[in-house]
């Protein structure tokens, strides 16, 4: 595999977890962490937390719960992408703005994070762009990029 179908892949995950978040953000206001996995078939599952017990987690801890299945299913997986809202904050910690954070995972490419800030402006949500920096390989973790 190419360096650009593996990047082709990471977009074509982060366009469909910034799509679904963007939606329940515009249904609900805020949405639960959840996971896409690219299948090795080419398949893109969405993967939601588990209902029980989901009102006493925290988002950190679904999170880690979405890490581990996805860890414990790897093999079956291209890439991952694990999307929670989030708030942003400044370099004083003070807190900016929302973003949808998509941190995505290749087993032949460099992670990646990728936060999109967002706002409502009345009823519409306005994404603004896209900002990207390295990731923590955790899926894949001890697996080596090729």
């Amino acid at each position: 595999m190419s360096d650009r179908d593996a990047r082709e892949e990471l977009n074509d995950l982060l366009n469909g977890a910034v799509e679904v978040a963007a939606e329940m953000l515009e249904q609900e206001g805020e949405f639960e962490p959840f996971a896409l996995a690219l299948r090795k078939d080419g398949e893109i599952m969405h993967l939601s937390p588990d209902e029980e017990g989901e009102d006493e987690r925290e988002p950190e801890q679904v999170v880690e719960s979405l890490r581990k299945t996805l860890r414990e299913s790897r093999e079956d997986y291209r890439a991952v992408a694990v999307v929670a809202d989030v708030t942003l904050e400044d370099e004083n910690d003070q807190a900016m703005t929302a973003a949808i954070h998509v941190a995505m995972e290749h087993a032949a490419e460099e992670p990646v994070n990728c936060y999109v800030p967002y706002e409502f402006k009345g009823e519409a949500l306005e994404l603004a762009e896209l900002v990207g920096e390295p990731g923590e390989r955790v899926v894949f973790a001890g697996d080596r990029p090729n």
